[in-house]
Formats: C-alpha cells, structure tokens, sequence
C-alpha cells in the first residue's frame, strides 16, 4: 500500500512552482507526447481494424466464401457438380455465373469491363450490390439485352440509366464478311455502387443466358461462387471440396482468403509496424519523464535530505518521485485514449471536413479500394496501448526514484 504520505509530497511536487519552471515544461511535454502516442495508436489499430473488416465483408459479399474456377473454358459437367454442391451441408448458398471480358464503348470513353453473368436468383445472395443501387432498379434485368453496371463504369464513360453501352467480345463469330469479334448493344437498367472501387469501375452485370450467347459459352458456366454458414472455415471447406469434386470435374477451388491471402499478409504487417513505429512516440516521451525527474530529484535534494533525517525510508522516497513520475503517465494517457476514441468514432466526418476544406482527395478511393475511411475500435486494442503505455512510464521513474533514494542526506545537505 502506498502511504499517505509519499502521496501527499509526491502531489506537491507534481504542482509547479515558480522556481521550478523548466521541470514543469518538460513534465508538461512528457504528458503531452504520451497523450499523442497514445492517441495515435488508438486512431491508427481502428482505422486499420475497419479497413481489415470492410474489405473482408466486401470480399465475402461480393465474390463469395470460396470460389470454383475450371482449368478450361467452362465447369464440365456442371449440372452434376451443382447437384452434388446440394450434398455438402456447410455450403449455405451457390452462384453459377458465366464471365469474360469485354471492351466497353460508352459517351465519353472507351473501357476494358468485366462482365459478370448471373441470374436475378443469383444476385439475392449479392446484398453488396441489391442494396447499393444508387440508380435504376433490378426489376427490368430480365431480358438478353440489358445490363447493370458499376458506378465507376457509368463514371469513366459518361453512361447513366436508360443508356445504350455497345460491347464487343474478343471471341470471334464468323459473318458473312469473315470472322469478326461478336459486339452488341445494351441497355442499362442500373447502376450500382458495391463498396469496393476497384469491382464498381471495372463490372458489368447481366442476365446468365445473356452473357453466356455473348462470350459464346453455350449453356456453359466458369463460375460457381459459395458462400458456407463460417467465412472462417473456408479454406478448411475449400479443402474438403477440393479432395471430393477435382479429379471428376478439372476445377479450381479456393477461400477468399487463398485468393486474397498476399493482401491480407500485407495489412497484418503494416499493422504491426505501425503499432511499433507509433510505439515509438510514447517511449520518447517516457524517456522525457526520465529527464525531468532528474531534474526534480536535483531540485530536491535538500528535501530529499530533510525527509530522510525525519525518519522517511528509501522505500517511501522512492514512492515519492514514482508517484510523481506516473502522475503525468496516467493523465497522459486517460486524455491519449480519450481523445483518440472521439477521434476514431468520427474519422470519417473529419475526413470529409478536411477534405472540403482542403479541395484535395484524402483516402482516395481508386488507391484504398474502399469509398469512406473505416474505423472500429476493438476493446482489446485500447487495453493493450493502454497497458503499454504505464508499463512504459512505470518503468522510466524506477531509474530516477532509485536514485533520489539513495542520496546521502550527510552529503545533500552538505553542499546546500
């Protein structure tokens, strides 16, 4: 138990006075840099967290848990390989989808696009895109010559709903003229907005019928897309469909994780060294607190001898200085969480102030992927920068309070 006592001097000396300015300032650039470092930490593990967790929805939302390719040009057999899709009791829902690229021809530009063919039953499981409809409808995507289109499409070249969008295929189709790539015209019916640039500036959707006479597929597909009742386990399940359905169907299977596995490595990393460089911010200041309880055990020498000839232990002056040392580390740190908590919670409107204010894209999204600057605050983020933060300050007073301990009150007052 700390005693009153070394509370009530450590208070007292934690208070400036006059004579004690510079101590003071640099206490007060301690506290401030703790604050900082902390705050930093905080804003920077959310940001990162939301971004994790965003683009793994948008991920998982858009292209499914795991994902069955063919070595070909479409699934053999795939009629078969649906069914025998039906037997497996984690895999709560399946895409079949036909796609290919196109080259896009629109007002204002031309585009290389991805068309995408997938029923209206299909496009239920795509939430990301039947609930982001900035224009337009789906009820109309019904026949062989409408589309829907990304926003990013609809922006790169000049397209809105009701537009023709003319498209030509690479595969070719022999014409009386000779063999020619297949081209078509289409109608938008909508425009999607799915969270994810990269997939809104480069998609096309239409009917499955649609897009397999266009790619000339026949009735084939290329794509089955899964979604299984644990986005966790998918490359556990991927593995277990692997083993039972490639050697009769020549397909690839993988997890949204396998496809995506160098990106989400490379967040993880980033993660980690900002964690250790922003760190950094809160042992400089720790170091600071070091400093200036030097100062203060040199101001106080004479107190240091007085107390010690009164009777007050080594263990007692020691408290004093540590008290005083983690007084500025726990205020430091309260306002460091404090502030980058409100700060985190409202990134996203501080961005868009600054960036109305500024006239400059900040979190640009052709560069970030995502259209707004996700932030979640984990409980356990905030408990561990919280921890290290007066584990650091607890550590920088041991130092400069042995010392002050161990000053000889003879030797003290023999040079005041």
């Amino acid at each position: 138990m700390l005693s009153k006592f070394a509370l009530i001097i450590s208070s007292r000396y934690f208070r400036a006075k006059k004579n004690e300015k510079f101590v003071s300032i640099i206490s007060g650039i301690s506290l401030i840099g703790i604050t900082i470092g902390v705050a930093a930490l905080i804003i920077v593990m959310s940001v990162m967290n939301g971004f994790h967790i965003e683009f793994t929805k948008n991920i998982i939302g858009l292209n499914g848990d795991i994902i069955i390719s063919p070595y070909g040009k479409i699934i053999k057999n795939s009629k078969e390989l649906e069914q025998k899709l039906n037997n497996y009791d984690f895999v709560k829902n399946k895409t079949t989808i036909a796609v290919g690229q196109a080259l896009a021809l629109g007002r204002r530009a031309n585009s290389g696009v991805l068309i995408k063919g997938i029923d209206i039953t299909g496009l239920k499981h795509k939430e990301q895109i039947l609930d982001n409809v900035i224009d337009g409808s789906f009820s109309n995507y019904v026949d062989n010559d409408v589309v829907a289109i990304g926003s990013g499409v609809a922006k790169n070249l000049g397209l809105t709903v009701g537009s023709t969008i003319k498209m030509i295929a690479p595969n070719l189709i022999s014409t009386m003229f000779g063999s020619m790539p297949r081209t078509k015209e289409f109608t938008i019916v909508a425009v999607f907005q799915s969270g994810m640039y990269d997939y809104d500036a480069a998609t096309v959707l239409m009917p499955l019928k649609a897009a397999q006479k266009f790619l000339s597929l026949d009735d084939g597909i290329n794509l089955i897309e899964l979604n299984i009742d644990n986005s966790d386990l998918a490359t556990i399940q991927a593995k277990v469909l692997h083993q039972d359905l490639v050697e009769n169907h020549a397909v690839k299977i993988a997890s949204w994780m396998q496809y995506h596995g160098q990106f989400l490595k490379a967040l993880e990393v980033e993660r980690t060294a900002m964690f250790t460089i922003l760190s950094l911010i809160i042992l400089v200041a720790a170091f600071n607190i070091i400093s200036s309880l030097f100062m203060l055990v040199k101001d106080k020498t004479k107190d240091i001898a007085i107390l010690r000839t009164i009777g007050a232990s080594t263990r007692q002056i020691m408290a004093i200085f540590m008290i005083n040392g983690m007084i500025i580390g726990i205020i430091g740190t309260s306002l460091g969480v404090a502030l980058g908590l409100i700060i985190a919670k409202n990134i996203e409107n501080i961005r868009i102030f600054l960036q109305n204010i500024s006239g400059t894209a900040i979190f640009d999204p052709a560069i970030y992927f995502l259209y707004n600057l996700p932030s979640v605050v984990q409980i356990e983020d905030a408990i561990t920068i919280t921890a290290l933060s007066i584990i650091l300050c607890f550590l920088a007073t041991i130092y400069p309070a042995y010392r002050a301990a161990k000053l000889n009150p003879v030797e003290a007052m023999r040079y005041e």
